[in-house]
């Protein structure tokens, strides 16, 4: 018999079959190293894909290890959303636990058909070198359609966050130069990368763009950014905050994402995810 090892496919953010962000999850992964897991993520060549591990700390119940076709990541949240969905229907957890990832503890809670990740790492910012009008240029915008400076945020991740004028002007984004967006979004803080984001009332509308293999990729939905946008919000803003966020209609992969931030600066962000498959890994 080959060496093989269970994995389900997911759809995160989901309101429909079809939709959300998909996601691959192998919840025993005790016996697979660092390479075999970047080789499976790569195999997949999904945004993410997720392996389950025993947990190192005794607060957590499961640990998760994140990898994208190309590297490691300490946190994600369309990946710990999945997971944490899958793992209590395996596991039959209780509604409220904790998952441990390389950027540390995550809170899930499961509630009314939703799972939500909660974030009390504090939040890191840093000022970027890229300059209104350059990011303007590198999505194919007037310098009039963004509404303010680049910023480095970190909750749980790196990430670049762009604010823009206009739901319009986020729709309207296109990379055209795919160096000079490596050149230009990248740096020690972060892999290349733009979130963009405009507000209208309490619904956000979001785009994240990323370098990878020399490519310029969009991703239909990203909780650790929409966490990031949380926690940029809260120390721009001060208090609580309740958004939905609209992703993903551009590549006809609509994903929905619940943002909250409480008064302390504590980021939860949250949506629905369907089970569209399940199979066998088989391992060489």
């Amino acid at each position: 018999m080959p060496n093989t090892t269970p994995f389900y496919l997911l759809n995160v953010f989901a309101e429909s079959h079809f939709g959300g962000n998909p996601l691959a999850v192998f919840p025993a992964a005790d016996g697979l190293n660092d390479e075999t897991m970047q080789l499976i993520a790569r195999q997949f060549n999904l945004s993410e894909t997720v392996f389950v591990k025993r947990a190192a700390r005794a607060e957590a119940v499961k640990q998760l290890r994140i990898f994208t076709p190309a590297y490691e990541m300490p946190f994600a949240g369309h990946p710990t959303v999945g997971a944490a969905y899958l793992l209590q229907k395996l596991l039959d957890l209780p509604p409220h636990y904790r998952l441990e990832t390389p950027a540390g503890l995550v809170d899930i809670a499961h509630d009314g058909g939703a799972v939500t990740l909660a974030l009390d790492n504090g939040i890191q910012t840093a000022a970027s070198d890229l300059s209104r009008e350059a990011a303007a240029a590198l999505l194919g915008l007037a310098a009039e359609d963004v509404a303010a400076a680049p910023m480095w945020v970190n909750t749980g991740t790196w990430q670049l966050l762009l604010p823009l004028a206009s739901f319009e002007a986020v729709a309207r984004c296109r990379v055209a130069d795919a160096a000079a967006f490596m050149r230009q979004t990248a740096t020690d803080f972060g892999k290349p990368q733009i979130y963009v984001w405009a507000l209208s009332g309490d619904t956000a509308k979001v785009r994240l763009f990323f370098g990878q293999d020399g490519a310029v990729l969009e991703d239909p939905g990203t909780g650790s950014a929409a966490a990031n946008l949380g926690g940029w919000l809260w120390q721009q803003r001060g208090g609580s905050l309740a958004l939905n966020i609209t992703q993903g209609d551009e590549l006809a992969r609509p994903n929905r994402l619940l943002l909250r931030v409480d008064d302390n600066g504590v980021v939860s962000v949250g949506g629905k995810v369907i089970e569209v498959g399940r199979g066998v890994f088989m391992l060489p």
